[in-house]
This record gives C-alpha cells, sequence and structure tokens, in this order.
C-alpha cells in the first residue's frame, strides 16, 4: 500500500517537474519540438534506476557507518557519471543519435535518495519523477498546439503557452487542496 501511495503522490499530487521544478526548462524546450523523447526516456530510467540502486546501498553499508553521509550527492553525482557514460556510448552504438542529459535524471536520482526510507521507496520516487517528466511532454506539447494553432508563430508566444500550461495543470492539481480557506483552524 506504501508503493502505490509514493507512486500516487509524487506522480500526480507532488510532480517532481511542477512542485520542486526538475527539469522544468528542458520540459519546456522539449514540449516545443517535434523531436523523439523514447531513447532518452530509455536511457535516463536506466542510469537513473542503477544509480539509486547502487548510491543507496553504499550509503547504507557505507557512509553511514563511517558518519559521511552528507557525501552521498557525490557518490551519486559519480556513479551517475558512470552509467550516463556508459549508456550514451550504448544507445550511440545502437540508434546513432545522441541521448544527452542532465538535469532531470540526476535530479531524479537526488531527490529519490533524499525523500526515501527504503531502497524500494527510493526506486519507486525516481520512476515517478521520470515518468512525470516523460508524461509531462505530450500534454504540453498538445496544449501549446491547441493554443498557438498549428500557424507558426514566434518562440516568445510559444514558451508564454507552454509555461500557462503548466500553470493549468498546477491548478488543477492543487484545485482540490482546500486546506489554505482554513489556515486558522
Amino acid at each position: 500500500m506504501a508503493i502505490i501511495n509514493s507512486l500516487l503522490f509524487y506522480t500526480l499530487y507532488c510532480s517532481a517537474v511542477l512542485i520542486y521544478g526538475v527539469g522544468l526548462l528542458q520540459e519546456a524546450e522539449t514540449s516545443l519540438s517535434r523531436k523523439k523523447i523514447a531513447q532518452t526516456a530509455i536511457k535516463s530510467f536506466a542510469c537513473s534506476l542503477a544509480t539509486v540502486s547502487i548510491t543507496f546501498s553504499i550509503n547504507k553499508m557505507l557512509l553511514t557507518p563511517l558518519g559521511l553521509t552528507e557525501l552521498y550527492p557525490l557518490a551519486a553525482l559519480l556513479l551517475w557519471t558512470a552509467f550516463s557514460v556508459f549508456f550514451e556510448i550504448l544507445m550511440q552504438l545502437t540508434t546513432k543519435k545522441p541521448a544527452a542529459e542532465f538535469a532531470v535524471s540526476f535530479l531524479s536520482v537526488l531527490l529519490a535518495l533524499n525523500e526515501s526510507v527504503n531502497l524500494l521507496g527510493a526506486i519507486v520516487i525516481c520512476i515517478c519523477c521520470l515518468a512525470d517528466y516523460y508524461l509531462l511532454i505530450p500534454i504540453l506539447y498538445s496544449f501549446t498546439n491547441k493554443i498557438t494553432g498549428v500557424k507558426n508563430t514566434d518562440i516568445f508566444r510559444q514558451k508564454t503557452s507552454v509555461f500557462l500550461g503548466m500553470m493549468v495543470l498546477l491548478l488543477a492539481l492543487y484545485a482540490l487542496n482546500i486546506s489554505w480557506i482554513f489556515a486558522g483552524v
């Protein structure tokens, strides 16, 4: 039940992109382009999941007993870099196209490691953050095309419509949260 709660919380209610701002600018840029995101998503998921699992284990078995838990972001960065280079080479060999990206997958790893209690929770949080990012791209793309139409418009108007789309999604997600009405109670 805790896995389902984490899945729903980090995918819908506490969106890493809309709340924490993880990959917000990349989201806007990617939703304006027509490039394929499948290979970047595959690389991000593989790299992030490998990094989360190994960094969580290193943190629990090595850094915590030594009292060096403050160094886990450095360990995560080193492992993420190694896995990213490995998966980038694999993608270049198989698809002949680059799939490089940094902010979304690494920040999802850090968020998952910060917010989790166990390894399974860290993996679920990482998957939710990345899935939220890659599922939001087509939604913003369709929203932008609906507002600006199919005609070519200037880039300022397109970017404005993307951020308006994010604002509408935020308002839709938090419309049911009325706790701010009864702040004194």
